[in-house]
């Protein structure tokens, strides 16, 4: 699979470049008693505008700190950032929002789809509006309509946690996983990555993926159910943060702690917990606070008509946090947070 280079060519530093940039066109321009192109942008630069942030689901500590550092960045650009969504990662609760929140008109939307076909035709209501999309965490089928889309390397976090689990059970076991819901682009890349990367290990055996509908109760009645089950059972990959905690907990119930490794996604401080006990085992971790803010300057760049500034599709590395380092100030600070900012 072909990933695409995680590399920003571009650094935060520009948007103070641009402000300036754009007040000395407006004064050449004024003194050349013309008016052009750079007028123009100027006046758009100097408009206020209001973003619409609509993540998975409101209450997750990965969205909420997309939200912090997209607030940030709001903040520096003198945006109105507005925050809207369902508590639950399901299509038919985003979808009415997504449809009302139309209506407010916002300049730019912000969006982690939490189906990659369902929210195609709602999401283009706003683009037919002349909003520009630009697609965070979760993204479309087809892309076509999006201004951009920023991601972490959700293939190669898979394949992370596969490698992880591999080398801790010394290649030999029966493996399993535990995903969120079919549909969705991250946690289906996350789990083709995981999938892919175990067929390197001939003495492993994949005998289970299972979906918890994003629920950690189900999460850990699946995991109580696959040790059971599975008596060789030596890992499980939960691919986002409820299905790690849920796999964790599952493993704590069964008595299973240090003989089931669990390899989760996320940084949420109950997982934080659950690492630094031992019960996960390996967090592959996202930088939600880049991706909102990266959002939020290219959302940024599409109203101002800087789009030749905008990168299509960018893929953010991830970090991994284990019990050896996960004090380290270095990995600890992409560790996410529970409470709303900005």
């Amino acid at each position: 699979m072909t990933k695409e280079n995680s590399g920003r060519t571009r650094g935060w530093r520009f948007r103070l470049a641009a402000a300036g940039a754009s007040a000395a066109l407006v004064s050449a321009t004024v003194l050349a008693g013309a008016a052009g192109p750079a007028a123009t942008a100027a006046s758009a630069a100097s408009k206020h505008y209001t973003f619409l942030l609509i993540p998975g689901l409101t209450v997750d500590p990965f969205y909420i700190t997309m939200h912090n550092g997209a607030a940030v960045e709001a903040a520096k650009l003198g945006v109105t950032l507005k925050w809207a969504g369902a508590t639950t990662f399901v299509a038919t609760l985003q979808i009415p929002v997504v449809n009302s929140e139309l209506a407010s008109k916002p300049d730019a939307l912000l969006i982690a789809p939490t189906d990659e076909v369902a929210l195609f035709k709602p999401i283009d209501a706003y683009v037919k509006a002349g909003i520009p999309v630009i697609a965070v965490d979760t993204t479309l089928a087809n892309t076509s309509i999006l201004t951009a889309a920023i991601s972490s390397d959700n293939y190669q976090g898979g394949e992370a946690a596969a490698d992880t689990i591999a080398k801790l059970a010394h290649d030999t076991g029966q493996v399993a996983v535990i995903n969120v819901n079919k549909g969705v682009s991250t946690t289906d890349l996350r789990q083709d990555g995981f999938l892919f990367e175990m067929k390197k290990y001939p003495n492993m055996q994949v005998v289970a993926t299972d979906y918890d509908q994003d629920s950690l109760t189900t999460a850990e009645s699946l995991a109580r159910s696959l040790i059971l089950s599975h008596p060789k059972l030596v890992g499980i990959f939960g691919t986002n943060l409820y299905s790690a905690e849920g796999a964790g907990k599952g493993v704590i119930a069964a008595g299973d702690k240090g003989k089931v490794f669990v390899s989760g996604y996320d940084a949420e401080p109950a997982e934080i917990t659950l690492l630094r006990e031992g019960v996960v085992n390996i967090l592959v971790v996202q930088n939600p606070a880049a991706e909102g803010a990266l959002a939020v300057q290219d959302a940024y760049d599409a109203v101002t008509g800087n789009k030749s500034m905008i990168k299509k599709s960018v893929l953010l590395p991830n970090v991994v946090a284990t019990q050896a380092n996960m004090n380290d100030p270095s990995i600890s600070k992409y560790f996410y947070s529970s409470t709303l900012t900005g």
